[in-house]
């Protein structure tokens, strides 16, 4: 599947949301016979703590065990679907990111959750930018062949994901191509999905006329790392796009954000 910002305009329609209701974090899908048991993961979080990351095994039940409870950053995480117990649930991806040629393959997946006591605040940012830099660190490590994030209903490469995550968490702009979706309309607007996950709002971007479809998903991406920034919007604000003014104001029907266009001056 195409994977950029050209590429990605041109899928219309979009495909029906098939999403399952049990995936509530990330999946990281691999080959079969290469998901990692209880102590590969203990050997990939005992080199990560050398190399300064703080997280650490927190649970982990007796015998063969098939999941783990991981700690970082004082917060918990489940890691579910471990080798040699039954894999975690299969993400049906919409939209594709990094890969080159046909996009990812089929094969087993384990899941990265928040844990019980933390689940009902599995949307608040610090707990999503705790999930997703403890995701990239066991995806450096581990034989990953694609990381599924379901609120969006994407796929992404392995090292795309990483590289996105890890350059929004040291400063850099929210990975908006896979932590969301964009979804092109006819009239050339561009409506999010998964951008509610961490802001309790969607967006929808207006079209301009003769505008290329790409120009138009990039300040779509620049919208939405201010939306992040911003999170939940009760009134209308200003965002300054450089060659142009914005309106981005809330919806009085439904979790939606509406972004206009304004004229400079």
């Amino acid at each position: 599947m195409p994977t950029g910002l050209d590429a990605t305009l041109e899928m219309v329609p979009i495909r029906p949301m098939q999403h399952d209701e049990r995936i509530t974090g990330l999946t990281l899908t691999f080959r079969a016979g290469e998901r990692p048991d209880a102590d590969a993961i203990a050997r990939v979080i005992a080199a990560s703590r050398e190399a300064g990351l703080p997280a650490s095994i927190s649970h982990r039940p007796p015998g063969a065990a098939h999941w783990l409870e991981l700690l970082a950053s004082g917060l918990t995480f489940d890691l579910n679907g471990l080798a040699p117990g039954a894999p975690g649930p299969v993400a049906n991806s919409q939209q594709e990111w990094g890969f080159e040629g046909s996009g990812p393959v089929g094969g087993e997946t384990i899941e990265l959750v928040p844990s019980g006591h933390i689940a009902g605040g599995a949307g608040i940012l610090p707990v999503l930018r705790t999930m997703m830099g403890l995701a990239a660190n066991l995806v450096l490590e581990l034989p990953v062949q694609s990381v599924g994030w379901g609120a969006a209903q994407t796929a992404m490469e392995p090292r795309y994901f990483c590289r996105a995550v890890l350059n929004w968490l040291g400063g850099g702009p929210f990975p908006g191509l896979g932590l969301t979706a964009l979804l092109p309309a006819q009239d050339g607007s561009i409506a999010s999905r998964g951008l509610a996950h961490f802001t309790g709002q969607e967006m929808q971007l207006e079209g301009r006329a003769g505008e290329a479809p790409a120009d138009t998903a990039k300040l779509a991406v620049r919208v939405i790392d201010r939306l992040v920034t911003m999170g939940r919007l009760a009134a209308p604000v200003r965002i300054d796009a450089g060659d142009q003014i914005l309106t981005a104001e809330p919806s009085q029907v439904g979790r939606l954000v509406l972004v206009w266009r304004e004229g400079r001056g």
